[in-house]
């Protein structure tokens, strides 16, 4: 059996401003830098066997942060890991009573992510079978990702 510990990434500057990133780089906060380094603290003595982040620069600081306790093991990005494309609302405030579930204008849907989701748990089953794994990703992509397991 494989196993996942999932960690959504520090909390950014863009987040604590309600503007929504989507797939735009964000700016790590200094509280989302306190954040991650008391979460790679409190995984310090978890046993895991390699590490997958999303591409963007957020998970990524996230994901080394808790490397600096793990380096025997490997640190790798996927972009199946990455947040759901937010279109039109992407580097722009959430509008008022936002239903995450709508795709509106340029917007990734929520069964596109699904899928290619899908398609990243069905390779870790095959190729890290009977391992720990740690995901470092994103709000939207982890609520779904958990739907799937």
């Amino acid at each position: 059996m494989t196993d996942l510990i999932i960690v959504r990434h520090g909390e950014t500057i863009e987040n604590k401003l309600g503007i929504c990133q989507g797939q735009t780089e964000g700016i790590l906060s200094e509280n989302g830098i306190r954040q991650n380094k008391l979460q790679a603290k409190r995984l310090k003595n978890y046993k895991m066997d390699v590490i997958y982040t999303s591409p963007l620069k957020r998970a990524i600081e996230t994901g080394k942060e808790i490397w600096e306790y793990h380096k025997n093991i490997n640190l790798r990005t996927d972009s199946r890991l990455i947040e759901r494309n937010m279109g039109i609302l992407q580097g722009h405030r959430f509008p008022k009573n936002y239903d995450v579930t709508k795709t509106i204008e340029g917007m990734e849907s929520m069964w596109d992510v699904r899928n290619r989701l899908q398609l990243f748990i069905d390779d870790l089953k095959i190729s890290h079978s009977n391992q720990t794994i740690l995901l470092v990703s994103h709000g939207i992509t982890i609520k779904i990702l958990t739907t799937l397991l």
